[in-house]
């Protein structure tokens, strides 16, 4: 019985060195790339998450600021009357009270600091704008105060809101009947 020869290309089986180290390479390139997708994504996800929470903070006090009276009826000054200073928020009986407010992180109207917003701040400035054009500073009162919140995160700006607020709006003197009309 004669037995032929095998040439040893053919009975080599797996891999050979070579063959594994651009194996690796492919697959660290690949697992690089699929890294950073994520890390992108998970930074994606937070920034947008952080805007959408910074919306809601400005919408929260800008809503409590336009809930108050265009000016103080006892003590019509532009700013805290003397007689809030130190009384926080919770004191802020006009529109123009909020000026200048900033609190870091974000509050509630009590002063008690709103949970895990380390680095947030919320600050308000309060104009009189003019009547030709209301994102111009007016000197004196027009009977529009325009208002800006803005909420950052570490410095970084996420949300700014501006409204208006017209003496005119001051309505809860204001009584209506709206009943049916009776006959004579």
């Amino acid at each position: 019985m004669t037995h032929r020869a095998i040439p040893t290309s053919r009975l080599r089986r797996g891999f050979g060195m070579t063959e594994a180290v651009i194996s690796l390479t492919i697959v660290s390139v690949m697992l690089v790339a699929a890294l950073n997708t994520v890390g992108a994504a998970q930074v994606s996800v937070r920034k947008t998450s952080g805007q959408a929470q910074g919306v809601l903070l400005a919408q929260q006090l800008m809503t409590e600021i336009m809930n108050q009276l265009y000016e103080d009826p006892n003590a019509p000054v532009f700013g805290i009357e003397p007689t809030q200073i130190g009384a926080g928020r919770s004191g802020y009986n006009d529109v123009d009270d909020y000026n200048g407010w900033s609190a870091s992180p974000p509050q509630q109207i009590d002063g008690t600091a709103l949970a895990d917003l380390t680095g947030w701040t919320r600050s308000v400035a309060v104009a009189y704008a003019s009547t030709a054009d209301v994102r111009i500073d007016a000197i004196t009162d027009t009977g529009i105060k325009r208002i800006i919140v803005l909420v950052e995160r570490d410095g970084l700006p996420l949300a700014t809101l501006t409204a208006l607020r017209t003496r005119g709006a001051d309505v809860s003197d204001v009584t209506a009947d709206f009943s049916a009309p009776r006959a004579r």
